[in-house]
């Protein structure tokens, strides 16, 4: 009797321990206090294609969230967003976060001063935080970029820029538009 009930115990550890270490959870949220390196990597690639002086917002955006058309969108246009993804990317993007000056490029945040031409219009860039799959081999970041032109014009469009580690680079792979703006 005492040899059943040990080995009824020892199966019942065994099937616990092994849905922990195997499930696809997203990270928790005392894993999310900080930017991981990984994130900076992505961030550089994504804000490459911006030029310098295009101010960067200096924590990263907490209004953007994966909701089911957001996932149905994405996955229509073969980006390979799955529920661990989604998962990471909410709970990251569930606060704001502070940026470090950790850019290839010299980066100006919003509340700091750059020598611009008179006349000349305000860009700027902002972004979420970065979620990744499972393996840490796909990503998916929100950016939106604003324009703000004499005499009052506006632009603001907001990307999902969906990305893939190859050969040890982050490498954007698509971008699809979330939302425009302009006026």
């Amino acid at each position: 009797m005492i040899n059943r009930l040990l080995f009824v115990i020892l199966i019942s550890t065994a099937v616990l321990l092994s849905s922990n270490v195997f499930s696809a959870e997203p990270l928790k949220s005392s894993e999310l206090d900080t930017i991981e390196p990984e994130e900076y990597e992505i961030f550089n690639a994504v804000l490459d294609k911006y030029h310098a002086l295009v101010s960067l917002e200096k924590t990263t955006m907490s209004e953007k969230k994966l909701d089911n058309a957001d996932v149905t969108h994405l996955k229509r246009l073969s980006v390979h967003v799955d529920a661990y993804l989604t998962g990471d990317f909410n709970k990251k993007n569930s606060r704001s976060y502070e940026l470090e000056k950790r850019f290839f490029k010299k980066r100006y945040f919003m509340d700091e001063s750059y020598q611009s031409f008179p006349g000349s219009g305000k860009e700027s860039v902002g972004i979420s935080r970065v979620g990744f799959n499972k393996e840490k081999d796909r990503a998916l970041i929100f950016v939106r970029y604003k324009s703000i032109t004499p005499p009052e014009a506006f632009y603001e469009e907001g990307n999902f820029v969906y990305l893939e580690k190859k050969e040890g680079k982050w490498v954007a792979i698509k971008t699809v538009m979330a939302s425009q703006r302009y006026y």
